[in-house]
């Protein structure tokens, strides 16, 4: 079964990963409408020290229907809601339209722009 393309997240956090535990040095923060992860499930991935000829960060759609290496053009954070933009050939890698939106409870902004900003960078997250 696939995620849907847009959905409401109930779930939302990040937690910071260990070589041991995780395989990278980094930060892992998720969007999910359920804490299973089913009916949608948005993961961002960002490895503190990448190799050069490595993205920092990726985007993991689903119970793993999609994943993309970079390609976030920008991510706009508003109260109760987020909309990614993603490049053409990025957003086919996950399965999703080149913009979609996310949205979650408002009290949950700050947490989300924080935790999108540490996993895609300050010059996406606006």
């Amino acid at each position: 079964m696939s995620a849907p393309l847009e959905f409401a997240a109930t779930v939302v956090g990040g937690s910071p990963t260990t070589e041991q535990d995780d395989g990278f040095v980094g930060y892992v923060f998720g969007l999910a409408a359920r804490e299973d992860g089913s009916e949608g499930c948005l993961l961002v991935q960002r490895a503190d020290n990448p190799r050069p000829e490595e993205e920092p960060y990726c985007l993991v759609w689903g119970e793993q229907e999609g994943t993309t290496y970079g390609g976030v053009e920008r991510v706009v954070v508003d109260p109760g809601g987020v909309t990614f933009e993603l490049t053409t050939l990025n957003a086919a890698e996950l399965g999703t339209p080149r913009q979609f939106r996310i949205t979650f409870p408002a009290q949950h902004t700050d947490e989300v722009r924080w935790g999108l900003t540490r996993t895609l960078g300050e010059g996406v997250v606006t």
